[in-house]
């Protein structure tokens, strides 16, 4: 990444899929501002939050109750470490999926300890909106979404029944479909006769993204408190309509809708770059997924992976 000042750069933030055992660990080794976080996360959930994410019990830290609040605390640690170090301030921002939390905490509009909560209960409420095995996710690779559309819709039209979704619209070559287990089968082999280079079934046990969350969607709206939000100090790019707000009833409601929604991530990075004159992406959190998609949508834009000191140092240098 080329020397920059902060009126062109957006923070993005990873969602589920981007955690693993020990992660963040070098950041909470050596600042103080991220241990603080973590003990903050703990005290909140009432959970030992260093030993699940520090920790190598990967089956605990993958129960989606338990992965939402532990990226949400890596990546919150990270961003405070950005801004201690550099004093960064985003333009805009923006979150795969669960990431939308944590780019509304980066922006003012929700508290990290009130985002813990919701995230934790947004975890169990999408894990138990239905049985398990009665879903999953696919990612596909080397169609576009139009194709894939065409596609899920002839075999739900076939069917007589709205079972297989499109999730995420990750790049213009990656998207993620979603539904009941039988559907999402049925369309990959099809899928495949139509040319994908290759199919990723993901390892989760529920469709998420879809009509099916419809219940999840439900209890998290009585679970949240409209008096946990407040206005943005930025703009934050939405999930579901990719598009950019600030008010703190927009804030509550996207980040409900979302849950029934697909991530529509190609969408945002163009969109960012359109209307917030983004050409700068740093990727807060712990791992490097998003840059790479980034690099894929636009070839051009300059990103930054910030999840080691060493990462850390160089956006510091950068920002001189």
């Amino acid at each position: 990444m080329e020397k920059s000042s902060s009126s062109n750069i957006a923070f993005v933030f990873p969602g589920q899929g981007s955690q693993h055992a020990g992660m963040g660990k070098d950041i909470f080794e050596n600042f103080n501002e991220a241990r603080l976080i973590l003990e903050e996360s703990s005290d909140t959930l009432g959970l030992d939050m260093k030993s699940l994410i520090l920790g190598d019990d990967g089956a605990s830290l993958n129960l989606t109750e338990n992965t939402q609040p532990a990226l949400l605390t890596v990546s919150t640690a990270i961003l405070r470490v950005i801004e201690k170090e550099t004093g960064l301030k985003p333009v805009c921002v923006s979150g795969h999926s669960l990431g939308e939390y944590s780019a509304n905490v980066s922006a003012g509009s929700v508290d990290f300890s009130n985002a813990l909560l919701i995230t934790k209960k947004r975890g169990f409420f999408m894990q138990t909106a239905c049985p398990v095995g009665f879903g999953k996710m696919a990612a596909v690779i080397g169609l576009n979404e139009h194709s894939i559309k065409t596609v899920i819709d002839e075999l739900n039209h076939l069917k007589n029944e709205e079972g297989v979704f499109i999730a995420n619209v990750n790049s213009e070559i990656q998207t993620v479909i979603s539904g009941i287990s039988s559907f999402v089968d049925e369309a990959c082999l099809k899928l495949k006769e139509h040319g994908a280079k290759k199919i990723v079934v993901l390892p989760v046990s529920a469709p998420f993204h879809t009509p099916f969350m419809e219940s999840a969607k439900e209890n998290l709206s009585s679970f949240i408190d409209k008096g946990w939000f407040r206005d943005a100090e930025c703009d934050i790019f939405s999930n579901a309509t990719s598009l950019n707000y600030s008010k703190k009833d927009d804030a509550a409601r996207l980040l409900l809708e979302q849950i029934v929604s697909p991530v529509m991530w190609k969408d945002i990075i163009v969109n960012m770059e359109k209307i917030s004159g983004i050409s700068k992406f740093i990727e807060v959190g712990p791992s490097n997924v998003l840059s790479g998609l980034i690099k894929r949508i636009d070839k051009n834009a300059d990103v930054l992976s910030v999840n080691s000191v060493s990462a850390v140092k160089e956006l510091e240098s950068l920002m001189i």
